[in-house]
Parts: C-alpha cells; sequence; structure tokens
C-alpha cells in the first residue's frame, strides 16, 4: 500500500494520505511547489517549536517567513530564505541554537541527502 496516493481530477493532481486530500492546481489551490517550500516553512517551523518547549521557552506566535529566490533561465530555486520572527520576550542567548534547530528538520535533510527516485508503471 502507498503513503499517499495522487489522483489527477480535473487537471488538477488531489494528493490523499492520513484520512486528508489536498488539491494542487487550479483556482485558489495550492501548487505541488507551494506545498513543497511550505513544507519546509513548516517543518522549520514545528522543529523550532519542539526545541522551545524541551526547554520551556514559550514559542506561542512564533513565525517562519519564506522566500524564494528562483534562476531566471531554468525557473528552479536558487535559494530559499527562511526569516524566523521571535515572539516578544524571546531570550535572546537561545536564538542561535533556535536557528540551528529549524536548519535541522527532517525536510530540509532530504534535501541534504538525496533520496533515490524510482518510477515506474503498471496497468490499472
Amino acid at each position: 500500500m502507498a503513503d499517499m496516493e495522487i489522483r489527477l481530477v480535473e487537471g488538477r493532481a488531489n494528493a490523499h494520505f492520513k484520512g486528508l486530500t489536498l488539491q494542487t492546481g487550479g483556482e485558489g489551490n495550492p501548487s505541488a511547489f507551494d506545498l513543497f517550500i511550505a513544507s519546509l516553512g513548516a517543518c522549520a517551523a514545528l522543529t523550532a517549536a519542539g526545541y522551545c518547549r524541551s526547554r520551556n521557552i514559550d514559542s506561542e506566535g512564533l513565525q517562519i517567513l519564506v522566500d524564494v529566490e528562483r534562476n531566471p533561465d531554468t525557473r528552479l530555486a536558487s535559494k530559499i530564505k527562511m526569516e524566523i520572527v521571535l515572539p516578544e520576550g524571546f531570550p535572546a542567548e537561545h536564538r542561535d541554537r533556535l536557528v540551528k534547530a529549524a536548519n535541522a528538520c527532517f525536510v530540509k535533510k532530504h534535501l541534504y541527502e538525496q533520496p533515490e527516485f524510482e518510477t515506474t508503471v503498471r496497468e490499472a
């Protein structure tokens, strides 16, 4: 059984997993690339929150702002910038370690340790 099932419906790719459906493409829906970037930001935010929780630091209101610079020729991302916006009163001595924690997110690790991709075909 697959971890995730993607179905094409009316020109959109609908991802089904864990009882959820995410629609990509079309009016009002994120692109597949948008979801990729969102997963990087969400992973960094959750990893940062875990760092805070393990040290009893309030992370309520913490934000991750993500900007993508693209190569104009290939349109591929050339730089992905994340900025952590700290909640009021965040202890200054934890800033650098928070950045280190956010950079250790599991999704980002997949970009450093690239997986092998395998695509096959079968009849329905």
